[in-house]
């Protein structure tokens, strides 16, 4: 049971790159004269017209639909023929929600590209929610005790810190501020709120506006709260005993390496590299938070 989890864990962050790859690809991120090109890159292919073989958008394509049905397979292999090894309600309902995810998924793909980032922000956030799971059920354990709380408020912060990250990109706002760390020489530019909704289809014009900057500083502030959220959390677990200590020393390695990431970015102009390296570091720290969430963390371990 364990290992069918660990093929569907390894799927799902198969997927979730080769969808950042598409996404960013057809953003512009990657083209050969960046950043002229960006929010005008590679467009989406109209309905029946076939992408160029060879391509590197080509092959992510095709590695992600493959991906993306691997996974259904297994998913469902999990949820019944796993049904008895499933430990109780929490790990059957978990099964149950990782197939209506990808069925939902599978729905939201055939709308996509879309201009509404809501679109975008849904693919992200399922893809992430996915993974999530999936890490929870490989780690057989459920959040309860002392401290759950405080490990669902982090949880809370972090999905809207990526949910930020996706309308970043949905909004093709990456530019607007490519200094650190004021943007545009100051702490919080004139916001236009409307861009923060994910359902306000934003005009052409909007690209590139001075408005978009706020996005990026929203986001900017929310990664060091999350982070010092997610720091308390790993310094109490290494705290906790052996077992826990190794799941709290994971958090802290890849919470550093994402503000390594992030702040390389904007100082090397974003290049689509480091970009998919920010989206899978963003899914492992999802990973490493639902981690702490379990009952090594829930509970102190007997001397």
């Amino acid at each position: 049971m364990r290992w069918l989890v660990l093929a569907a864990l390894l799927l799902v962050l198969l997927i979730t790159t080769t969808s950042a790859y598409i996404r960013l690809s057809q953003a512009g991120f990657g083209c050969t004269d960046w950043p002229a090109c960006y929010g005008s890159g590679a467009a989406s292919p109209a309905a029946g017209q076939l992408i160029p073989e060879r391509s590197p958008l080509f092959w992510a394509r095709a590695l992600h639909r493959v991906a993306a049905s691997a996974a259904g397979i297994v998913l469902l292999l999990i949820l019944f023929l796993g049904w008895d090894a499933l430990r109780g309600a929490w790990e059957r309902g978990a099964a149950v929600a990782t197939v209506g995810l990808a069925g939902f998924l599978a729905w939201l793909g055939q709308i996509t590209p879309s201009p509404l980032p809501a679109v975008t922000i849904g693919n992200l956030l399922g893809g992430m929610a996915l993974f999530a799971l999936l890490w929870w059920l490989h780690q057989g354990s459920r959040a309860t005790g002392a401290g759950a709380a405080v490990h669902r408020l982090a949880l809370a912060a972090l999905t809207v810190q990526i949910a930020l990250g996706g309308m970043i990109g949905a909004r093709r706002a990456v530019l607007a501020c490519d200094t650190l760390p004021k943007c545009a020489g100051r702490w919080w530019p004139d916001a236009d709120w409307r861009l923060f909704d994910p359902f306000f289809a934003s005009p052409a014009a909007d690209v590139g506006s001075a408005a978009l900057g706020a996005l990026v500083m929203a986001h900017r502030y929310g990664a060091l709260l999350v982070a010092a959220m997610l720091g308390v959390l790993a310094l109490g677990a290494i705290r906790r005993g052996p077992g826990a200590a190794a799941r709290g020393w994971f958090l802290l390695g890849v919470l550093g390496l994402q503000g390594v990431l992030g702040a390389s970015m904007t100082v090397a102009q974003f290049p689509l590299p480091l970009m998919l390296l920010h989206n899978l570091c963003a899914a492992l720290l999802l990973g490493a938070t639902v981690g702490l969430s379990g009952r090594q963390c829930a509970t102190q371990e007997e001397p």
